[in-house]
C-alpha cells in the first residue's frame, strides 16, 4: 500500500486542475438540483420579475371598473346548501387608488354556523385576487419548488410565506401564505393558492385558489376564485364552507364617472340622492359608538357572537340606515339599535361632503 503513494501523488498533481473543475461543477449541480432545476440566482431573477409585474398589474387595475360576484355557502352533511351569503358589486377607483363599491345585489345572508367578517370582505378585494400587495413584497420569503404545466402554460412554482407571522389585528397588516404559479415566458403570476394570515381562535379562513386571465391583451387580472374546505375552529366546531367569486366586465374607467342607483337614469329632472361611497369597517372612524345592550330575551337565550351591521352614514355623520347581516334575531335587533346611535365626522371627497356606507362589527357576549 505504501508503495503506491508516490504514484498516487504524481497522479494527483498532474490532474489537480481537472479534479478541481469537477468538484466545482458537482457543487453547482448540487445547488441547482436543490432549487428544483434552476440556480438560486435565476430564482432571484424570476422573483424580481414577477413581483415588479405584480405591482404594474395592481396599479393598472386602478384604471378599470369591474363587477365582482361573490357567493359563499355553508354545506351540510348530505351536500345540501345550509346557508348563503351573496353579494354582487361594481367597483371603480379614483386617481389615488381608492376603491369605491356600488352594491347591486345583496339579499339577507342566511348562514347561521359562521358569519362573514370584515376580514373576509377585505380578503375578497385584496389577498384573494392579488396575493402579493406591492408594498408588502419585502415581508415575504419565496421558495422555488419546481415546474408544472397547466393547459399550454409551463409554470414556475413558488411557495410564499411571511418572514415574520403578523400578530396585528389590523386589516392592512394581513399577509398571504400559500403557493403561486408563474409563467416561464412572461414571468407573471397566473394562479395563486393560499389564505390570509393571521387567523384567530374565532376567525378561520379557507384556502382560496385564484385564476387569472389576460385583459385587453396586456394585463393578467384575477377572474375566478374558488374554495371548498372544512374549517376547524379551536372549539372543535367544523364548518364545511364553499366559495365562488367571479370578476367580470373589466373596462377602462375614470373616477369622474357618475355612479347611479339601479334603475336611475343620468340627467332628467329632479335632484337625485347621492350614492354612498364604500368605507369598509367603520368602528375606528366613529366619534361615538355605543355598545349593544343585552335585552332580557338575549340574556335568557344566552346568545353571543360577532354581529356585522351594514350602515349608511349621511352627510352630517348620522346613521340613517342600519341592517344586521348575520347572527340570531335577538342579537341582530340590539346590534341594529346600537348602530343607529353611532355618530361620525362628516366625510368629504374632493371637497364635497358625501354619504358613506360600511360595516359596524359588534362582539356581543352574554
Amino acid at each position: 500500500m505504501k508503495k503506491q503513494l508516490p504514484a498516487l501523488r504524481t497522479l494527483s498533481l498532474a490532474n489537480f486542475a481537472l479534479l478541481l473543475l469537477c468538484a466545482v461543477t458537482f457543487n453547482v449541480a448540487a445547488q441547482t438540483e436543490m432549487t428544483g432545476g434552476i440556480s438560486p440566482a435565476e430564482a432571484d431573477r424570476i422573483i424580481r420579475a414577477f413581483t415588479t409585474k405584480e405591482t404594474q398589474f395592481r396599479n393598472a387595475l386602478n384604471q378599470y371598473s369591474f363587477k365582482r360576484d361573490a357567493l359563499i355557502q355553508t354545506i351540510g352533511m348530505g351536500g345540501q346548501v345550509t346557508g348563503e351569503y351573496h353579494r354582487v358589486s361594481t367597483f371603480t377607483f379614483d386617481d389615488s387608488g381608492n376603491r369605491f363599491e356600488k352594491i347591486g345585489y345583496f339579499p339577507m345572508p342566511t348562514m347561521t354556523e359562521v358569519s362573514v367578517t370584515a376580514e373576509d370582505i377585505e380578503d375578497l378585494g385584496g389577498i384573494n385576487p392579488f396575493a402579493l400587495e406591492p408594498r408588502k413584497v419585502d415581508k415575504y420569503n419565496f421558495k422555488y419548488v419546481g415546474k408544472e404545466k397547466i393547459d399550454e402554460l409551463n409554470l414556475y412554482v413558488f411557495d410564499v410565506a411571511p418572514k415574520v407571522m403578523p400578530t396585528s389585528k389590523k386589516l392592512e397588516d394581513r399577509l398571504f401564505l400559500g403557493r403561486i404559479w408563474v409563467d416561464d415566458q412572461d414571468l407573471l403570476i397566473v394562479k395563486t393558492r393560499g389564505k390570509a394570515v393571521p387567523e384567530t381562535k374565532q376567525n378561520k379562513y379557507p384556502t382560496v385558489e385564484t385564476y387569472r386571465e389576460q385583459i385587453d391583451g396586456r394585463y393578467w387580472f384575477p377572474t375566478y376564485s374558488y374554495a371548498d374546505e372544512e374549517l376547524i375552529f379551536d372549539s372543535g366546531q367544523a364548518v364545511h364552507l364553499r366559495m365562488k367569486v367571479r370578476y367580470t366586465d373589466f373596462a377602462p374607467a375614470r373616477a369622474t364617472l357618475k355612479v347611479t342607483e339601479i334603475g336611475e337614469e343620468e340627467g332628467g329632472g329632479g335632484a337625485k340622492e347621492a350614492v354612498p361611497i364604500e368605507g369598509g369597517v367603520l368602528n375606528s372612524k366613529a366619534l361615538t359608538l355605543p355598545q349593544p345592550k343585552l335585552s332580557e330575551e338575549a340574556k335568557r337565550q344566552k346568545q353571543s357572537g360577532k354581529i356585522t351591521v351594514r350602515v349608511i352614514v349621511d352627510e352630517n355623520g348620522k346613521v340613517v340606515s342600519a341592517k344586521a347581516m348575520n347572527g340570531p334575531a335577538v342579537l341582530r335587533e340590539i346590534a341594529e339599535e346600537a348602530a343607529r346611535q353611532a355618530t361620525f365626522k362628516p366625510t368629504t371627497q374632493d371637497g364635497i361632503v358625501v354619504r358613506v356606507t360600511g360595516d359596524l362589527v359588534y362582539d356581543i357576549r352574554n
